[in-house]
């Protein structure tokens, strides 16, 4: 259901859309009848556009000295969707690479914010940059009154990253895949453990869309096994306990 609480009332203007193409975004939407302006005013409105971009931009521009490219998309019919992308020209070298995604889409079913791609090169991992975007990602969330966050767990060390942020696994034949897994790595004492968490969530839910992944990544020995995985994951910041500690993790309170 879409959020009820109050949203932000931050308008974007054309001379903040100036600052954001100062900054070397391009906005794109092929045949669009409405402005960038008009439409964000339509479907995001509280959405902080120059101060989420410059923050993108002042994280990820010293990551990379190869040729960038920063887009603005949107696209103007049903479902409604706004698309921020970050990437530089090696995007896809798996050590070297930077590239940044996100998509906000507004449907009859509410908003949702879809992390669709992050990569940073190997030499600026696991020094927090993650968290710091995710951060900088949720005050824009509730600004515009985000309903759901989406991730898909696949890149390097991904699964484990998501499981620990509360993200819950959506598909039950991807978390029976992970569990096959950790019975062929683990100790058997251990894997007893994993087995309890998925027996206790599924039994009282067989068809469950929300398996407390989390739980997992507090094992130990899960956490390889996690960084391997492939799972799709959603956050519902509806749900107030989600929220609370989805924001202890993103600010480094827990």
């Amino acid at each position: 259901m879409p959020r009820s609480i109050p949203t932000g009332k931050h308008t974007v203007t054309e001379e903040e859309l100036k600052s954001c193409k100062a900054l070397g975004f391009v906005v794109y939407s092929p045949g669009a009848k409405l402005s960038l302006v008009d439409f964000l005013k339509a479907n995001f409105p509280g959405l902080e556009l120059s101060k989420f971009l410059t923050e993108i931009d002042d994280l990820f521009k010293p990551m990379s000295g190869k040729r960038l490219t920063k887009i603005i998309g949107y696209n103007e019919s049903d479902p409604f969707e706004l698309v921020l992308q970050y990437y530089s020209e090696d995007h896809d070298d798996e050590i070297h690479g930077l590239a940044f995604s996100r998509t906000f889409i507004r449907d009859a079913g509410g908003k949702t914010a879809v992390h669709d791609f992050f990569r940073i090169p190997k030499n600026f991992r696991n020094l927090g940059h993650g968290k710091i975007m995710l951060n900088y990602g949720l005050q824009q969330y509730l600004n515009i009154g985000v309903d759901i966050i989406k991730v898909h767990a696949a890149l390097a060390d991904g699964g484990f990253v998501w499981a620990r942020a509360h993200f819950v696994a959506v598909r039950k034949r991807e978390v029976s895949l992970i569990l096959a897994s950790a019975k062929l790595g683990l100790p058997r004492e251990e894997f007893k453990k994993v087995k309890e968490v998925y027996d206790n969530y599924y039994n009282a839910d067989p068809n469950g869309i929300a398996f407390p992944i989390n739980k997992w990544s507090l094992i130990p020995g899960m956490k390889g096994i996690l960084q391997n995985s492939d799972w799709h994951g959603e956050i519902d910041l509806n749900n107030q306990e989600l929220l609370f500690k989805f924001t202890n993790y993103v600010t480094g309170q827990k």
